[in-house]
């Protein structure tokens, strides 16, 4: 009898335990029901991130320029950012098959966040983050043009984006990189001069990640 006690006992500590870890608060559990978000989803998201969910700003759809005094439909939370692209890594089918776009975002100056909005093309996490290169004359509708294009042919995923930058990963890597590369050259010149130094080396750098990281300074 003392026995089974026992084991009554943990059992009842570790389900309380499991429920206190993946506890939403009263103010998160209000944000996804005005978003109207699956609960089991974010959940998980926060038990990964150990920080609080909150709603996502509204981005200014001429200046690009995050508007804190208005919101979007939409969540996030901040993480290291090495622990944001594991985070989105693992994540990022589950969410997907569920009708929901998770990435790793900007939130403001040298933060990082994981971001949740509803969707199925990622192209939607580029319009909402109204990403460009207008360094170089490249509207976020020139950026979303481009990385259209090599959903088409290759196939892939937006793991994050910010104002001046994006990640993606393909699904299949172009078969000639050789003209990949000096393709995004072209089209991102800061990834060689101010990056990786060689189209050589960008060619390893696509290999190595199954994918390219952009940015315009």
């Amino acid at each position: 009898m003392k026995q089974r006690l026992i084991i009554m006992t943990m059992g009842l500590f570790l389900l309380f335990g499991c429920e206190q870890k993946n506890s939403l608060t009263k103010v998160e559990m209000e944000l996804i029901n005005n978003v109207n978000f699956e609960k089991s989803l974010l959940i998980e998201l926060k038990d990964l991130t150990q920080s609080d969910l909150k709603q996502l700003p509204a981005i200014d759809q001429e200046t690009g320029e995050i508007l804190n005094d208005k919101l979007y439909d939409g969540l996030y939370s901040e993480v290291a950012e090495k622990k944001a692209v594991k985070i989105v890594e693992k994540l990022k089918n589950k969410f997907r098959e569920n009708g929901y776009l998770i990435f790793v975002f900007d939130v403001g100056y040298d933060k990082k966040s994981v971001a949740v909005i509803k969707g199925t093309n990622d192209l939607d996490i580029l319009r909402y983050s109204r990403t460009d290169g207008i360094n170089y004359g490249l509207t976020n509708e020139d950026i979303v043009e481009k990385i259209s294009e090599w959903k088409t042919q290759y196939g892939l995923i937006v793991i994050g984006c910010g104002r001046d930058w994006l990640e993606v990963e393909f699904d299949r890597l172009p078969t000639d990189l050789d003209t990949f590369a000096k393709e995004v050259y072209e089209f991102c010149p800061d990834v060689v001069d101010q990056g990786v130094g060689t189209i050589e080396v960008l060619k390893e750098a696509i290999k190595g990640m199954n994918g390219i990281w952009l940015w315009w300074d």
